[in-house]
């Protein structure tokens, strides 16, 4: 903007919607910065690569359980994860524990 770009021209640039461009450029003439701003709540443990891995492991070994799946991360890396944070995790990537349903063929 301060080129002399219009905000439409710098969102073409920057490969970003023109509202972004806005709300930072209404940030920076206010607050004189562009960072982050404080947001509420826990930061998250895992990274989204660490959450790809976990979701890649399950999917590979199907019959593995949520602590074989920490214990083996633990190896990997060296980074601990509690089981619910991992069992979290395969549950946002759409995998959950199934149990087999055992039922009387019909004939």
């Amino acid at each position: 903007m301060e080129m002399g770009l219009s905000q439409t021209d710098a969102a073409r640039r920057l490969n970003v919607s023109r509202s972004v461009v806005q709300r930072l450029w209404d940030q920076y003439q206010s607050e004189d910065s562009v960072s982050r701003r404080h947001v509420s709540g826990r930061p998250r443990v895992t990274t989204p690569a660490e959450d790809r891995f976990l979701a890649l492991s399950a999917r590979r070994r199907q019959s593995t359980t949520v602590p074989q799946l920490v214990a083996d991360y633990f190896v990997a890396s060296g980074r601990r994860f509690s089981t619910t944070t991992v069992g979290r995790r395969l549950h946002n990537a759409d995998l959950c524990a199934r149990r087999p349903v055992v039922c009387v063929p019909l004939n």
